[in-house]
């Protein structure tokens, strides 16, 4: 996990709201996925691209009652396993 790249939402991905979640499905394998609690506004946040660093300011201000560290380490999970989906990915 980089701290200086940025991560933008993958090509091909389109989002599905059912109710109060939300499922992406990729466009070259079908492949659904279901985001969760965190990932779900991860992915907002990345309509525009943003550093690891800028996230954990931006769910700072959203969870003030949250340590930077906790914040920090949840989120760089939550980037991994998108990444790992080829949901979002990491550039220059």
């Amino acid at each position: 996990m980089s701290r200086h790249g940025r991560y933008r939402r993958s090509p091909g991905i389109n989002e599905t709201p059912v109710e109060d979640e939300l499922f992406l499905i990729a466009d070259d394998s079908g492949d659904i996925y279901h985001l969760d609690q965190l990932a779900m506004p991860i992915w907002r946040a990345l309509e525009q691209s943003n550093t690891e660093a800028e996230l954990v300011d931006l769910f700072s201000q959203a969870f003030p009652e949250t340590t930077a560290l906790t914040l920090q380490q949840d989120l760089r999970a939550a980037l991994l396993k998108l990444q790992a989906g080829g949901l979002i990915e990491l550039f220059d």
